[in-house]
């Protein structure tokens, strides 16, 4: 049951997370000092997690989990090179075959078999993130797009090698001891970004911290359940096929209480929301067979 309920929930916490730190970023934080201080308060919150205790350390298990934790720290960097220098309607599909990435890769790094029906769920999950994402390009040079397909396909590759990885290694070493380790790492890279902050964050208003800490407090946990399902249960590709449920849940906020959050996507056209309900559905489907 939690192998079920835990990426659901998480989800769930992932749109909140993402419409406060959007709200954070209208008020001109920038994405950069968005993911450094999430990463941050993602590490300083897993640490205490080494207390729950684990098999006994190893370098092996150790550099096993800075690989990883190195791996999602890359993933965040394409991600924030495909949306910032390409098109969010070209990328962000691109960034949806994260799912199909993950089914691939548990084939060929972990050899175990996907089911059919997953297979078709992670190729639904796909299709629902293209029609969520939406729009037409905002640019049409070659470079931009290819910027969109060259960052974005990165991204997703990394990762799923993050999720992949996790299921492959963090047992032998235990949840208590490989996810404090892999977030650490994670947080000190994030001051690698500190150079790109087009200001320090002491410059940052209270009305931006006060969007920007409880959002990175939910990234957080969403991240916690994520990280306990993949590295205590495995099955990398089920999970990510339940995560996209946080697709249906950003439209519900956005067209419920998107206002309040000073969102205006609600406002885009019944055209974009009618698409959006669509792929809410097929990620509804996609879920319903990966369940099965």
């Amino acid at each position: 049951m939690v192998l079920i309920l835990a990426p659901l929930v998480s989800a769930f916490l992932y749109s909140f997370a993402a419409i406060a730190l959007k709200r954070a970023a209208s008020g001109g934080v920038g994405p950069w000092r968005v993911n450094f201080v999430a990463n941050c308060i993602t590490g300083f919150l897993f640490a205490p997690l080494w207390f729950l205790g684990g098999n006994p350390f190893s370098w092996t298990h150790f550099t096993h989990a800075v690989i990883v934790g190195v791996c999602f720290f890359v993933g965040q960097i394409f991600t924030f090179l495909a949306l910032t220098r390409g098109d969010v309607s070209v990328a962000t599909p691109i960034l949806g075959t994260k799912v199909i990435l993950v089914a691939g890769l548990t084939v060929l790094l972990i050899h175990q078999p996907i089911p059919a029906a997953w297979w078709w769920a992670a190729i639904l999950s796909v299709v629902a993130t293209a029609l969520m994402a939406g729009g037409r390009p905002t640019q049409s040079d070659g470079l931009t797009f290819r910027h969109s397909l060259a960052y974005g396909f990165a991204a997703a590759l990394m990762f799923a090698f993050t999720d992949v990885l996790c299921q492959r290694w963090a047992a032998a070493w235990g949840f208590g001891r490989f996810a404090p380790v892999m977030f650490l790492t994670l947080a000190l890279l994030s001051f690698l970004l500190i150079p790109q902050f087009k200001a320090p964050l002491r410059e940052l208003p209270r009305s931006v911290w006060a969007w920007l800490i409880p959002g990175s407090l939910l990234l957080a946990a969403q991240a916690l359940g994520i990280a306990f399902t993949i590295m205590t249960y495995g099955e990398a590709t089920l999970v990510n096929i339940l995560y996209t449920s946080r697709g249906i849940w950003t439209v519900a906020l956005v067209w419920l209480v998107g206002p309040w959050f000073g969102n205006a996507e609600r406002s885009q056209g019944h055209s974009v929301m009618a698409r959006r309900l669509v792929g809410a559905a097929l990620i509804l489907v996609a879920v319903k067979l990966a369940v099965r």
